[in-house]
């Protein structure tokens, strides 16, 4: 995604290049039951396919101001509901059939991308060079880490996270000096900047990292919640904001603020983690989505690009942070004693440094949120 992420007209080429890798991962994973490698290898040509692709579909309803019918939700729902039937019934039991309704999902979003009246047909591809080094800077990170995964030698890990540490530093230098974002205000910066750092708080702590997380607190079988969750979440937001605005006393942003904080300190507690995770989803994609609404007529620049920027760096804050207290609790023996449900060793000792570093994130976020509630309270041209 940041490798061709060097301008702004590029949605054709990342579009293709995404719905490729994602068929390409797709039909691997089917034949991962004869060759376990394939699977991981689907996995990562899938997360390619999962970061392009819908980036281009929101830029293009951006343009085209789509508002999706009532048959659209419905079937994009139904769709989804048959997959995490699937997920949760008979992917245990044979899971090539989920990488064959992917398979088969793909390629109808191919053909929805090849006959869009409103896809851009360029084919100009733009490479800058500081995307190209934060490319490759993270594969680096993403690479030591995972060495220091498979092979036990954590310094692999601690090289990974210093490196991902001084890209993820530089990138945010940099975004705080570019004027690439019009007449942008701080403090709509900011609000876009808290959809990144709990955008990834509920998927890196909770759909990535809470694959260990879940599994030490609750065990495996319960992780397809979390989809369960998110789906539900999709259906009621809307509905949900309507209500709490006719019976509570405040704007949309102090309502989707609070209810941001709500749900960060209810996953500090096991028995409300679900339902901390639902409300951040809630109110997290509610105050983003009115944000860019807030700020398209008044910036000269592409909004999405904007979005994007902010998002990025909310999230990399968010990553920065995770890894550090993962550090910071662990020592050096960080995935050894994180990831030793791996191999069948008590999983007990391993969720007092998740929970710290949950609490670290926690708090920083929460932060993060009233700060920038209180400037949205203050000076109006702040």
């Amino acid at each position: 995604m940041f490798l061709f992420k060097g301008g702004e007209n590029e949605d054709n080429v990342i579009g293709w290049f995404g719905l490729l890798a994602a068929l390409l991962g797709y039909f691997l994973g089917i034949f991962g039951i004869f060759l376990p490698a394939l699977y991981c290898i689907s996995a990562s040509l899938a997360g390619i396919g999962a970061a392009c692709f819908p980036s281009v579909q929101k830029q293009i309803a951006i343009q085209s101001d789509y508002h999706p019918s009532k048959n659209d939700l419905f079937a994009y729902f139904g769709a989804i509901l048959i997959l995490l039937a699937i997920v949760v019934f008979v992917e245990p039991h044979l899971p090539t059939i989920s990488f064959i309704a992917m398979l088969i999902y793909t390629l109808i979003a191919i053909l929805g991308f090849k006959y869009s009246p409103f896809r851009a047909h360029s084919r100009e591809i733009v490479l800058q060079w500081q995307n190209v080094w934060l490319t490759l800077g993270l594969l680096l990170a993403i690479l030591l880490i995972r060495e220091g995964w498979n092979s036990g030698k954590d310094i692999f890990s601690i090289f990974g996270i210093i490196v991902s540490a001084v890209v993820i530093i530089n990138y945010l230098i940099k975004l705080a000096l570019s004027q690439k974002h019009g007449k942008l205000s701080r403090k709509m910066q900011y609000r876009l900047t808290i959809a990144g750092l709990c955008q990834d708080f509920t998927t890196i702590f909770t759909t990535i990292f809470s694959a260990v997380y879940i599994s030490v607190l609750f065990g495996a079988k319960n992780y397809y919640w979390l989809f369960v969750i998110i789906l539900i979440a999709s259906f009621i937001k809307r509905p949900l904001l309507k209500t709490l605005r006719e019976y509570l006393p405040f704007d949309d942003f102090t309502i989707q603020s609070w209810g941001i904080v709500l749900g960060l300190v209810i996953t500090l507690f096991r028995p409300t983690y679900f339902a901390g995770i639902f409300l951040i989803r809630i109110f997290y994609s509610l105050q983003n989505t009115d944000t860019l609404d807030l700020i398209r007529d008044h910036v000269d620049t592409n909004i999405y690009m904007i979005n994007y920027r902010f998002r990025t760096a909310g999230g990399f804050l968010t990553q920065l942070i995770l890894w550090g207290g993962l550090l910071l609790f662990n020592g050096p023996h960080i995935f050894e004693q994180i990831f030793n449900y791996h191999i069948n060793k008590s999983v007990m000792n391993s969720s007092q440094p998740l929970f710290l570093t949950q609490l670290i994130l926690v708090l920083f976020i929460i932060s993060f949120t009233i700060y920038t509630l209180k400037l949205n309270k203050g000076n109006k041209n702040e």
